[in-house]
């Protein structure tokens, strides 16, 4: 969700609690209201004398209720593509490990250690498999592999 539709929802949730808020004012503008501290009288009158307080407290009820919406719909979104993105990084960690391990393999390659003249580190069965690929190096032949159609 864009920005714009979090604001908009924001703004609607604001409205609806000022909404909500009023209400009692205009049902109960008309009624006699006594206000009392530890039994002595604060104000007496109607609800309607007590319209600026309660408006602001309304008002700022409501400015709440947006901006905490606002920041929970940001702070969800952040935290989804924070996901995403560990997600992503988790698969690339991992393809960069499978592409480690393929570049040890082919540099420890028996094949290329005896091209290279480390026939020592080689056990016994990787030195037999790895000696006509060496030979071919150091005879300045083609070390490819040449297919022959078969009859």
């Amino acid at each position: 969700m864009s920005f714009s539709r979090h604001l908009l929802s924001s703004v609607l949730i604001g409205g609806t609690v000022f909404a909500a808020a009023i209400l009692p004012l205009a049902t109960l503008s008309t009624k006699p209201v006594a206000i009392q501290v530890e039994g002595k009288p604060v104000f007496t009158g109607q609800f309607k004398e007590l319209a600026g307080p309660y408006l602001t407290l309304a008002l700022a009820l409501s400015i709440g209720a947006g901006v905490t919406h606002l920041s929970l719909m940001r702070w969800y979104r952040t935290w989804r593509d924070l996901e995403v993105a560990q997600k992503q990084l988790t698969s690339l960690q991992q393809q960069l490990h499978e592409k480690e391990a393929l570049v040890e393999n082919l540099r420890f390659a028996p094949s290329r250690l005896q091209a290279n003249g480390l026939e020592r580190f080689l056990s016994e069965e990787a030195a037999r498999s790895a000696r006509p690929f060496s030979e071919n190096l150091r005879n300045g032949s083609d070390p490819q592999v040449r297919f022959k159609p078969s009859a």
